[in-house]
């Protein structure tokens, strides 16, 4: 079973590379902030979805009103809708409530705005189309004759500027980020709270760190990682190294001296820890000697990470030293 799961990530990359992603799911959600005051990226994505959904036309007068109140539904009342202000802002009034941010560190929720040159409009920023963030994906009401809708910008920025609302609170969890910490007990359980907002990984997918450990996300799953296995991970050039977490840590089994710990697979190796031994991972040929040995719970937990021997590399367990070169392949010697 976990040689599968580590199978089962393979394609992931690939996946993930084609395009900047993020984690939340475009379902409309009730309200949880307050008329303008603070709002997260999450419920402001969420009531942008409700106007898509609905197809709502562009118009410049009257209001569109739904479940999250009514606003004038152009360009930028749609803005002001998703944000939840007190009321319908313009293209010129939206500079007073927001802040210039790098276009690199544009994030969903956040605007493209424009008012010069015989442009007069303002887009909700959602994720880069393509992995060199040239083409954004917005949600916008651009039009008269148009609805509201999300579309690539297939030719750039075009001279807009990435801003930022003042009032949006980029520390708290959405979408699978938000889910799985919910799911672990929020600012109340393993992870603490939140210390940072959810960025790109280094590798295509998305992190938020927490006081405890972070939480990865890649199509389509989000995983924990924290305490000593996370030290592990980090210390050794994290998903760049090692891939995704395909699970979220759990209970490994007892191995024949006793010892009980905890193991969690990456998509190119398994972590594994114990308060005896410590974390250390498995990977490569020597993994799958491990796998077919009868895992922990007959080679007991790695007492240190693999090295080089003689043309080759070793790993020692508890039980026994699984060597391998590419003339033998693997095989074991008592420890």
């Amino acid at each position: 079973m976990r040689a599968l799961i580590l199978r089962r990530a393979v394609g992931a990359l690939t996946l993930m590379m084609a395009a900047t992603a993020v984690t939340f799911v475009a379902a409309p959600a009730a309200s949880a902030s307050d008329r303008g005051g603070p709002i997260g990226r999450g419920e402001a994505m969420d009531r942008a979805w409700s106007w898509i959904a609905e197809r709502v036309p562009y118009s410049q007068s009257g209001c569109h009103e739904n479940q999250f109140g009514c606003y004038r539904p152009d360009c930028s009342g749609f803005v002001s809708m998703a944000w939840n202000l007190e009321s319908s802002l313009t293209t010129w009034s939206l500079w007073n409530v927001t802040f210039d941010v790098p276009a690199g560190d544009l994030q969903p929720g956040d605007i493209l705005l424009k008012d010069a040159g015989g442009t007069d409009h303002v887009a909700l920023f959602v994720r880069w189309a393509d992995p060199g963030h040239t083409q954004p994906v917005v949600r916008e009401e651009y039009d008269f004759g148009q609805v509201a809708e999300e579309r690539v910008w297939g030719d750039g920025l075009r001279g807009f500027t990435p801003r930022r609302y003042n009032l949006l609170d980029d520390l708290m969890p959405y979408g699978a980020i938000g889910a799985k910490y919910d799911g672990m007990g929020g600012p109340g359980g393993a992870l603490g709270r939140p210390t940072a907002g959810e960025r790109d990984s280094m590798m295509g997918g998305r992190f938020q760190a927490f006081q405890n450990g972070i939480i990865l996300w890649h199509p389509d799953e989000a995983h924990a990682v924290y305490g000593d296995i996370r030290d592990k991970f980090w210390a050794t050039d994290a998903e760049r190294r090692w891939g995704f977490p395909t699970m979220d840590e759990a209970d490994a089994a007892q191995a024949p001296g006793g010892t009980r710990g905890r193991y969690q697979f990456f998509e190119r190796g398994l972590f594994m820890w114990s308060a005896q031994t410590g974390a250390h991972v498995v990977h490569g040929a020597i993994y799958d000697a491990f796998h077919a040995g009868g895992h922990e719970a007959a080679l007991g937990y790695p007492v240190g990470d693999e090295v080089d021997e003689a043309g080759g590399k070793a790993q020692r367990f508890q039980k026994v030293i699984i060597h391998w070169n590419p003339a033998r392949g693997t095989w074991t010697t008592p420890n």
